[in-house]
């Protein structure tokens, strides 16, 4: 208990009643604060990402990971990503929720603890990657997975930062993933956009998972194969770069003639009209509003549909994923 002494002492220094309390309410900050700190540089965010450590973990739900984050492992609907700024990793389950996080070797130990207790078991030994295009609108696959599961795929979005690398850097990271699949026997990929363009990038490239796991069908869905039109005419204004990164400038059609075709069974679904116009006025021709249906077409190109849809609302469209289906299943778009 403080004497009026004390009383006195504190008041010439400033602090009396109102004043300790201040005091103490900024001493209490200044420690949580600093305790928050020291978490938060203690973490995998600035550790070496070399070292095996982990964090203590609270489940989170989380979008599933978006240009920040990078697909590292899959298994069963199960993620390993990285954070593209801060290196360090993160488990997600199939519901997107975060069960662990710190280095990949510690995420991967929880993994395989969970694993070996039989939490965690994959649905068939046919994966089909979904693959988005640049800059994707959350849930761009929601529905297609949803159908794929039942018709009996294990089928998985990918995620990765499309704005903020090449096209080939993203096909490599995909082989990385593809390096570390475990218990599938073959592979079958289903692309919106940009994915047609950096699955072609990746079956050009001769990975280790080839040795092992048999290339399957590939679906396509509105894949600027020759190139767009729109990322000709923008890809010299600042916004467009700034916002679509290297990737986007990669889409103008003397970029995109470059990249390898395609050698494996595939598909193409396109958006449009069948009205010679389309959604996009400025476009010559039918098109889905950023992709003209002309554009999408590959030398070689067998399998053929045109779904009236928009660029981003075709890859939902009832019509699309029963094709994508019917493709997979027996290598024809329709019954």
């Amino acid at each position: 208990m403080l004497h009026r002494s004390d009383h006195t002492l504190l008041d010439r220094i400033g602090l009396g009643n109102d004043g300790l309390k201040s005091l103490i309410i900024r001493t209490l900050a200044a420690l949580f604060l600093s305790a928050f700190l020291a978490w938060g540089l203690s973490s995998p965010a600035s550790a070496d990402p070399r070292s095996d450590t982990g964090n203590w973990n609270v489940p989170v739900k989380t979008f599933g990971g978006t240009q920040l984050w990078s697909d590292s492992y899959l298994h069963a609907g199960w993620r390993i990503q990285r954070n593209v700024i801060t290196g360090h990793s993160r488990l997600l389950d199939p519901e997107n929720t975060r069960r662990a996080w710190g280095t990949y070797d510690h995420c991967k130990r929880v993994f395989d603890d969970l694993q070996r207790r039989g939490r965690i078991t994959p649905s068939s030994r046919h994966l089909v990657l979904l693959i988005h295009g640049i800059a994707p609108k959350p849930g761009t696959f929601s529905a297609m997975k949803a159908a794929l599961d039942r018709a009996g795929y294990d089928a998985i979005p990918i995620s990765y930062p499309s704005t903020r690398e090449a096209i080939e850097a993203h096909a490599a990271g995909l082989e990385k993933v593809l390096n570390r699949v475990e218990g599938t026997t073959k592979v079958s990929f289903v692309t919106h956009s940009m994915g047609g363009l950096v699955v072609r990038h990746l079956l050009h490239r001769n990975g280790a998972w080839k040795k092992h796991i048999e290339i399957g069908r590939i679906v396509q869905i509105a894949p600027p194969h020759l190139g767009s039109e729109v990322a000709e005419w923008a890809a010299d204004l600042k916004p467009y770069q700034w916002i679509l990164g290297n990737a986007g400038q990669q889409l103008t059609p003397g970029n995109a003639a470059r990249i390898p075709l395609l050698k494996h069974s595939f598909a193409i679904i396109a958006g449009g009209k069948n009205d010679g116009e389309g959604f996009n006025p400025l476009l010559p021709g039918d098109d889905d509003g950023v992709v003209r249906v002309a554009e999408t077409k590959l030398p070689g190109t067998q399998h053929f549909l045109l779904v009236k849809a928009t660029h981003t609302a075709l890859v939902s469209q009832p019509k699309t994923i029963q094709a994508t289906i019917h493709f997979l299943k027996r290598g024809t778009l329709a019954n």
